[in-house]
């Protein structure tokens, strides 16, 4: 069976990630990924449920603004403080026209970070009434890279059984757990960085965001 990096190497080093941020708590962690891949020269399609913007708003006391998904990315990138022309775009979670929501789109994968427990759920049970959903079920069925970080704790039966439906389904679960044998475990940065270094992991995308053991 011929794998779709060897049949389309050059269309996947350039295709885009799609990268969900959902309304958990932790959007740090999701700006801090779409900064980093951005500065990796990786494209990123980036959807926002709607319950994300107002964690957004309460955590970093950011609002998303814009009259249209084009403002929205260029303020969004003078927020992270970014050139106005880095490769991200901006689709609302209502777009199911969007080119994430079709398989014959090309991606390198989808990230969702941090990934609400309601999010997942649906997932799971293979709804996809939202861009979010739908782009998650498109990256399985195609067999890419799905990657959830889920932010809950602690958590009950549903939540695990759902965890491992789409594990078994191909998704990879990387919590955002503690480290502590990190020389700047002590910090939210350092905490934040390891995180988004096992997120790249899982991609198969080199990085430099945290020290390795041994290193």
């Amino acid at each position: 069976m011929t794998s779709l990096s060897s049949t389309y190497p050059d269309a996947l080093v350039q295709a885009p990630l799609v990268v969900a941020i959902t309304g958990a708590s932790g959007s740090v962690i999701g700006f801090r990924f779409v900064k980093a891949a951005l500065q990796m020269g990786i494209p990123v399609e980036l959807v926002m449920t709607e319950k994300s913007l107002q964690v957004i708003h309460d955590e970093l006391d950011y609002k998303v603004t814009g009259h249209t998904e084009e403002d929205k990315a260029i303020r969004l990138l003078e927020h992270l403080k970014l050139p106005s022309d880095a490769p991200l775009k901006f689709f609302g979670n209502h777009r199911l026209d969007a080119p994430p929501a079709s398989g014959t789109h090309l991606t390198r994968g989808m990230v969702i970070v941090p990934c609400s427990m309601g999010t997942l759920g649906r997932i799971a049970a293979g709804i996809g009434d939202n861009l979010v959903a739908r782009s998650a079920d498109v990256t399985l069925k195609e067999g890419r890279p799905l990657v959830l970080v889920p932010r809950e704790s602690p958590l009950n039966q549903i939540h695990l059984r759902n965890m491992l439906t789409l594990s078994q389904a191909g998704a990879h679960m990387v919590p955002p757990m503690l480290t502590f044998y990190l020389k700047d475990f002590s910090s939210v940065d350092g905490q934040v960085n390891y995180v988004l270094g096992k997120i790249f992991d899982v991609l198969r995308i080199p990085h430099q965001l945290s020290a390795r053991w041994g290193q």
